[in-house]
């Protein structure tokens, strides 16, 4: 079966949209991990489906977001 990993950046940039194939969800969840692991995407958002069935989500630890001078936040 055919698999996507996609990365998000913190403010939701695409960091990495890569394809794999696996021969269940099991072992495609595993794989996704080993591959953010690998790239040292680990704190980021992440995710791992497969015909948009949702196999794995990680959830990005997120910056505290400082208000630019002059803005109304």
């Amino acid at each position: 079966m055919l698999y996507t990993l996609t990365v998000f950046a913190d403010r939701g940039e695409t960091l990495l949209d890569d394809t794999f194939e696996s021969p269940n969800d099991s072992d495609a969840r595993e794989e996704g991990i080993r591959r953010l692991k690998e790239g040292k995407f680990e704190h980021k958002g992440a995710r791992v489906t497969r015909a948009g069935k949702l196999i794995h989500f990680e959830r990005a630890y997120l910056p505290k977001i400082v208000p630019v001078a002059g803005s109304s936040t």
